[in-house]
């Protein structure tokens, strides 16, 4: 599950990857044409016209909603419909700025130099350079505009993206490539986190993996070299407690495959260390019920390391 919000400038393809992404997600796509028939379909004529023209009169009261801004409104019917829905993605509107602090939510900003603007704009609706670059900046404005006033935040602050695109060389396809790759990253973080909460294991996700010998260091390589994701030592479960409650003993596998929702432990030791890894791994299974733990043994460790040597590794 994933929330997106799509901030561009004019011209940089901001909204075709948000429409590429729609499609590619199967999501409801959310734009201000969108906000304005549905969320406000009530308000008369003028209103309407109002938040079409101008960011101010968000800050308004609603009639009859006991205090209620636009603002507010828009927001608590954008956070609702991310509540409810698996993916939803949220083109401008502020939305960088409005659901900034939703850890399930990845915001993208979408840019291109104005000459690659320019062209584009120009292109697309049959005008001159000089016409497309007036455009460009209005809508530049206006955007910048609407998110100063009415959630008091910058729109070039990199506080607000979690990743940016220049599309002066980038298409759309290998931008939306990029976002669902991170959208498989993130949720596989959030799904461990989640996990450690509700079963009392211990969350040990750290911003960069550091491998603890240069066996586990290989593996990951593997991994690497068949396209499988991969996780280090993400988690660590509890299995044995002394009379008080105290922790005496936890096992914290090597890696945890997403894909496969499977967490593999390596093992190139002697007999007796692989014995006590077994006994950890079926600990952690009969105590914590749909996890599911493979050792990986020497054998198995150094046929892979034979394949990767034949393609070259």
């Amino acid at each position: 599950m994933a929330v997106i919000t799509i901030s561009r400038q004019n011209g940089s393809l901001g909204d075709e990857l948000a429409e590429y992404l729609a499609g590619k997600l199967q999501c409801m796509l959310i734009t201000r044409a969108y906000a304005m028939e549905n969320f406000f379909s009530e308000s008369d004529d003028d209103v309407s016209e109002k938040l079409s023209d101008s960011a101010k009169f968000f800050l308004s009261e609603v009639p009859g909603e006991g205090g209620l801004t636009y603002k507010d409104v828009l927001t608590q019917k954008i956070k609702k419909m991310a509540d409810e829905s698996d993916n939803l993605i949220v083109l401008g509107l502020g939305g960088c700025a409005m659901l900034q602090d939703r850890e399930d939510t990845i915001n993208i900003r979408v840019h291109a130099g104005i000459e690659t603007r320019k062209k584009r704009i120009a292109k697309r609706y049959n005008v001159s350079l000089d016409e497309a670059e007036s455009t460009i900046g209005i809508g530049d404005r206006k955007h910048k505009r609407f998110v100063s006033i009415v959630f008091g935040e910058d729109l070039a602050e990199n506080k607000l993206y979690d990743i940016t695109f220049n599309t002066d060389f980038l298409s759309v396809e290998e931008c939306a490539a990029a976002v669902l790759a991170l959208i498989g990253k993130k949720g596989a973080r959030l799904k461990i986190s989640e996990e450690t909460q509700q079963n009392d294991s211990f969350d040990h996700q750290t911003s960069t993996p550091v491998f603890k010998n240069d066996t586990e260091a290989e593996f990951a390589k593997i991994l690497d070299m068949y396209g499988i994701e991969w996780m280090y030592e993400p988690k660590t479960f509890p299995i044995e407690w002394d009379e008080e409650g105290n922790i005496k003993m936890a096992f914290s596998p090597d890696f945890y495959l997403p894909k496969f929702d499977l967490y593999l432990e390596l093992t190139t030791m002697e007999q007796k260390y692989v014995t006590k890894k077994n006994r950890k791994a079926r600990k952690v299974m009969e105590l914590y019920p749909g996890t599911n733990v493979r050792i990986v043994y020497k054998k198995d460790f150094q046929e892979l390391v034979e394949r990767l040597k034949m393609f070259g590794g």
